[in-house]
């Protein structure tokens, strides 16, 4: 068969093929015990700190607020970029630090080319990425961020320092239970990611270097208060 015959047989079967209707057939879903988030607090802070992170495991939302003012004191850090205020548990937190003195940078990319290349230039000397955390997995101390409009990936992966709020009621024992929850999550984010402890990379002799491919620091602030959101 010479290859003008073999390209017409394939244009004629991509014209006549078809596909058999699937049949939908229900599983059975994971059956898991009911937990309490609550009781989960402990494992992930010890899990979290084994993978190298920093908890500040507070209880209060102004406790909170003061606790991410204290990291930027240390760090000597005057710009930031974050989440919108509305995607953050502690409401008013942005409002906050930008009376503090602090300055939040836009973190918006054009589309153009051009205009990309110098606003990623611009933002590369942001020293801290402010996120809320759409979950937390005790298991391993991770924490979930999921990305959308108003809640930019580049917080979280391009600052050398990431802060994630994280609400303890949003605990969960594993990832397994975490996505028999959020079964749609990946639908509704543009970027979704599990978050274990700062960015590692080690070379050919095993010798671990943090902050190689994105945050050398994760600071994770567990705030245990009112379900509620509450002004600063």
């Amino acid at each position: 068969m010479n290859r003008r015959t073999f390209l017409s047989n394939v244009r004629h079967s991509l014209q006549t093929g078809y596909l058999p209707m699937a049949q939908s057939q229900a599983l059975p879903g994971p059956s898991f015990s009911p937990f309490d988030p609550y009781d989960l607090a402990d494992q992930f802070v010890e899990q979290a700190l084994a993978v190298k992170s920093k908890v500040h495991h507070v209880t209060s939302h102004a406790a909170g607020c003061q606790r991410v003012c204290d990291i930027f004191t240390k760090h000597q850090a005057t710009w930031f970029m974050a989440w919108r205020d509305e995607f953050l548990p502690i409401h008013g937190l942005n409002t906050e630090l930008v009376q503090r003195g602090f300055q939040c940078q836009d973190s918006t990319i054009p589309n153009e080319p051009a205009d990309r290349r110098e606003k990623h230039l611009a933002l590369s000397d942001i020293p801290i990425g402010l996120t809320g955390a759409l979950a937390g997995l005790a298991d391993t101390g991770s924490v979930v961020v999921s990305c959308g409009e108003g809640r930019g990936r580049l917080a979280s992966l391009l600052p050398p320092i990431h802060i994630a709020l994280l609400e303890t009621r949003l605990l969960f024992p594993g990832i397994a239970h975490f996505v028999q929850a959020h079964s749609d999550v990946a639908k509704r984010s543009s970027n979704l990611v599990f978050i274990t402890g700062p960015s590692r990379s080690g070379d050919i002799e095993q010798t671990m270097t943090l902050g190689v491919h994105g945050p050398k620091e994760l600071h994770v602030i567990l705030i245990t208060a009112d379900h509620n959101k509450t002004e600063v």
